[in-house]
């Protein structure tokens, strides 16, 4: 699961329409958690942290705040009050089997760290090829 997340996060503008159910479902599951587990937010508290998000980890999704909260309660990761004021994220023993299969499988993961270990590691890799690519071609110099 961490190795087909890994593969998302590298990607850009990943509109979240044109993903299988599991791959948005896991997608999801990075801005998902900038709500922390027991925490109520209003609209405005949660509109803050999905734009800070999408401007960090979550920003390989094409996506705006308003439409990413939509598919947060949509999908299953978010409830909100029956007049759209509060949001929670839902408990983990509450989420249907693939969203609690993907929140077990990532654990107490801090996946905002984790995404940019994971870019950065993708970014140097990228560089070393870049170089080795450089140092091999016919005409470079020793």
């Amino acid at each position: 699961m961490q190795d087909r997340l890994r593969t998302l996060i590298l990607k850009s503008g990943l509109a979240l329409g044109g993903l299988s159910y599991p791959d948005r479902a896991l997608a999801l599951a990075v801005p998902a958690r900038t709500l922390a587990a027991g925490t109520v937010a209003d609209e405005p508290q949660v509109n803050a942290l999905l734009r800070s998000s999408l401007g960090a980890e979550s920003s390989f999704l094409a996506t705006d705040h308003v439409e990413l909260r939509r598919w947060l309660v949509d999908t299953g990761w978010w409830q909100r009050d029956a007049f759209g004021r509060r949001y929670e994220r839902v408990a983990a023993s509450e989420l249907r089997e693939v969203l609690r299969a993907i929140d077990a499988a990532l654990g107490d993961r801090d996946l905002a760290s984790w995404v940019t270990g994971q870019r950065e590691a993708a970014r140097t890799a990228r560089e070393r090829r870049r170089q080795t690519w450089e140092q091999r071609r016919p005409g470079s110099s020793p």
